[in-house]
């Protein structure tokens, strides 16, 4: 139960990067996005758990500031993690870039789209948890999610087969 404690308030914190009124661009509409790939990886009782963000960026710069400023919310936030560097690119892989159709895949995933200029698209996966425990987790977070986010979020269900 730990470890979903540890990825509720990781979360949380993310969400940060996304709804953040920081200078530079914020057009109403992101025609060539740059995408954000944030990685934690965790290991807590005996499991590995791997949490990816991903999210559409206005330009290289806008990507450069919001993955600063998720991790330096991050790192404080979870001392069983590792954190992957983060990466600005023009485009996705595939099995990534359709996590932004809503298309399911075999986890339960956070999906969010901007409701501001301010805000960003994006998509928070995490990988090692039981079905059950990937919705209660993106439920959690949803929740968390909403309070500050002006935009529409919901859990895209694992696909059970």
């Amino acid at each position: 139960m730990k470890y979903l404690i540890v990825l509720i308030a990781l979360g949380a914190a993310g969400y940060a990067v996304y709804n953040s009124r920081l200078d530079g661009q914020n057009p109403e509409i992101i025609e060539s996005p740059i995408y954000a790939e944030l990685r934690t990886d965790m290991q807590i009782e005996g499991r590995e758990i791997n949490m990816v963000l991903f999210g559409e960026m206005a330009d290289e710069q806008d990507c450069q500031q919001r993955s600063a400023r998720v991790w330096s919310k991050l790192i404080p936030e979870c001392k069983e993690c590792t954190m992957t560097l983060s990466s600005c690119n023009a485009d996705l892989e595939p099995r990534y870039a359709r996590l932004f159709d809503d298309i399911a895949i075999h986890s339960t995933y956070l999906s969010f789209d901007r409701g501001n200029r301010f805000e960003r698209n994006g998509r928070m996966v995490v990988y090692g948890l039981t079905a059950d425990e990937g919705d209660f987790v993106c439920g959690t977070i949803k929740s968390q999610f909403a309070k500050h986010y002006e935009g529409t979020v919901s859990c895209v269900p694992a696909r059970r087969d």
